[in-house]
């Protein structure tokens, strides 16, 4: 499972390089997306498609690249094994931001607070993911079972499409007052993405390239056109949804198409992609504590209006990945020192 943020230990020669660059793309568009969602106030102003585009692509190609790397794990002693080294990077990365936030944000809670907030997933603010990594990485062996033991390629995608009618529809038709499908299994989501990349390491569906770009571009288009004809003097309305809604889900597996099966030779590139693939989990994990230095900086120093936001998302994502990639980057430099020295 920690493959869809490690992309395993093959060697660059041998590596899928483009699973190496849709991994690297969706730790960018994790920590790009947290500056529309999180950190501004573009949460509350229309920023066109760009947002959309963003936010629908971050979390569920993560999502998309666990069902199509482990669509062969089993239940076994190694499978269970591979959960160590996520753990003990959650682990670390939760008491270094917990020094961080008590020390440099000046947050008085015991210690007994702290440390029960490593348990309950808050110590690192985006934490959530690994909370929900947990049981999906538990029930991924039975997961292939199920999907495995289904006979034909239509009931295959059936299960597929039922998913997503009962993940996605909920998010469009069940808002602002009203309540017009079953609700109950939105939350499931993980299992449509992690099912549909099953799907497509099984398949491997090709499309043309223009029309998934098509695609992707009408539909990141909803949003700006839907408020620019309809919506006055009154902040962002999200008629397209989250980034599992009806419209991100589909963007989100255009983009994944378009890219996880390109290959190419220039050895420079393979090698930077493979580095950032196999650091993108202790990136996601560390990225909160230079988020939280940077955007007071710049809202202290620099913004003066909203308009500003546009420009300064060029200086501060390009900052934000740089410096969390070098974060994890002597992380395991640390942790390959020590494990040589045992």
């Amino acid at each position: 499972m920690q493959e869809q943020f490690r992309g395993g230990q093959k060697s660059c020669q041998n590596r899928i390089i483009g699973l190496d660059l849709v991994r690297s793309c969706a730790i960018l568009f994790v920590i790009a997306g947290h500056f529309f969602v999180l950190n501004t106030p573009f949460k509350n102003t229309d920023f066109g498609g760009f947002s959309m585009f963003l936010q629908a692509m971050s979390i569920p190609l993560f999502l998309l690249l666990t069902g199509y790397l482990n669509i062969n794990k089993t239940v076994s002693k190694r499978y269970y094994k591979g959960c160590i080294r996520v753990l003990a990077s959650y682990f670390l990365f939760s008491l270094l931001t917990i020094l961080f936030r008590k020390y440099y944000l000046q947050e008085d809670l015991t210690w007994a607070k702290w440390i029960l907030k490593i348990f309950d997933f808050s110590a690192i603010p985006y934490a959530w993911y690994i909370e929900m990594w947990i049981g999906l990485f538990l029930l991924t062996p039975f997961l292939n079972m199920l999907y495995k033991a289904i006979p034909t390629r239509w009931q295959k995608q059936i299960l597929i499409l039922t998913l997503y009618a009962m993940t996605a529809l909920p998010d469009l038709l069940n808002r602002y007052g009203l309540h017009l499908v079953p609700g109950f299994w939105a939350s499931c989501y993980p299992l449509t993405f992690f099912f549909a990349g099953s799907y497509i390491h099984e398949y491997k569906p090709r499309f043309e390239s223009w029309k998934l770009w098509i695609v992707i571009l009408l539909l990141c288009l909803i949003n700006p056109v839907f408020n620019s004809l309809f919506v006055h003097n009154h902040t962002l309305i999200q008629i397209a949804g989250g980034p599992w809604g009806v419209f991100g889900t589909v963007i989100a597996l255009a983009f994944f198409l378009l890219f996880y099966q390109t290959d190419f030779k220039l050895p420079v590139l393979r090698k930077s992609l493979t580095k950032i693939s196999l650091l993108s989990l202790d990136m996601y994990l560390c990225c909160y504590l230079f988020d939280a230095m940077v955007y007071p900086y710049f809202m202290e120093h620099y913004f003066v209006n909203q308009s500003q936001f546009g420009i300064y998302f060029f200086v501060i994502v390009p900052i934000l990945f740089i410096s969390s990639f070098l974060l994890a980057w002597v992380k395991e430099g640390t942790f390959c020192l020590v494990k040589r020295l045992m």
